[in-house]
């Protein structure tokens, strides 16, 4: 049970991988829809009103195509021998976790919350501190530790599935893996400036 969350890649063929994530990724882009989330970026999550499904569904797909082509791209630098459909199925599994990180906007609490605080910050004067009340610290506490939690495992698969794809081994390939995750966070984030 153990492998399927933290490495189905090694259970699994790609196949059946590709149409559970893509599955996955129809199923909880309505899922975020209703929460009013926008994936906007490789890395990025941001709730805002009103959220439609094909926006939401048009965020995930672009994310895991750039996630893909990136990654592909140093797969087959690194290996001749990557295949596109592996790398693909790891891109697509690897951001099923994110995907949950919509439902801590339960009543758009989050949402609400955030904008509270920006709004003190927009309007707070030089010299003055701001208050926090203890809801919005603990909604706001336990959504950040979520989203951590939640990217950690995300990056984790995602380089389980990269590694399956790869045959990558050693520091050197986890240091050029964080480098071009990165590199497809600042793609992803051009791609989204220019579209919407």
């Amino acid at each position: 049970m153990k492998k399927i969350f933290f490495n189905p890649f090694e259970q699994f063929s790609e196949r059946p991988l590709i149409l559970f994530g893509i599955a996955t990724t129809i199923l909880m882009s309505m899922v975020g829809a209703f929460f009013n989330a926008r994936f906007d970026g490789v890395l990025d999550l941001h709730f805002s009103r009103p959220t439609f499904f094909l926006n939401t569904l048009t965020d995930n797909a672009l994310n895991v195509c750039v996630l893909s082509l990136t990654l592909f791209t140093l797969g087959k630098i690194r290996n001749n021998k990557t295949r596109f459909i592996d790398i693909f199925s790891a891109s697509l599994i690897a951001r099923i976790p994110y995907y949950f990180l919509p439902l801590f906007n339960w009543n758009n609490i989050v949402l609400t919350e955030s904008e509270k605080l920006m709004q003190q910050f927009m309007t707070l004067k030089p010299g003055n501190t701001p208050t926090f009340d203890n809801i919005q610290i603990m909604v706001l506490m336990i959504f950040t530790g979520a989203s951590l939690c939640f990217l950690a495992w995300f990056i984790f698969l995602l380089y389980q599935g990269y590694k399956v794809a790869t045959n990558a081994k050693g520091s050197v390939e986890v240091v050029l893996f964080g480098i071009t995750l990165l590199i497809a966070e600042v793609f992803s984030k051009i791609i989204f400036y220019l579209i919407y």
